[in-house]
């Protein structure tokens, strides 16, 4: 499951049963507010304070 966390600016991947998140993008963020995946499973998200949409490559 990813989580957006846009009071941290990033986006974290849980693992089901776990117990803590793995951020997979953060550096470039300023306050996220969507997330969705295309087709090929890359991680896209609309960065509201930057007016941008971020391609993010998602390694399964």
């Amino acid at each position: 499951m990813y989580i957006l966390d846009a009071g941290n600016d990033r986006i974290q991947r849980w693992w089901p049963g776990s117990t803590y998140g793995v951020t997979v993008a953060a550096a470039t963020l300023s306050s996220p507010r969507g997330i969705a995946f295309d087709p090929s499973g890359n991680l896209i998200v609309a960065d509201y304070s930057s007016h941008r949409v971020v391609l993010f490559p998602v390694a399964c």
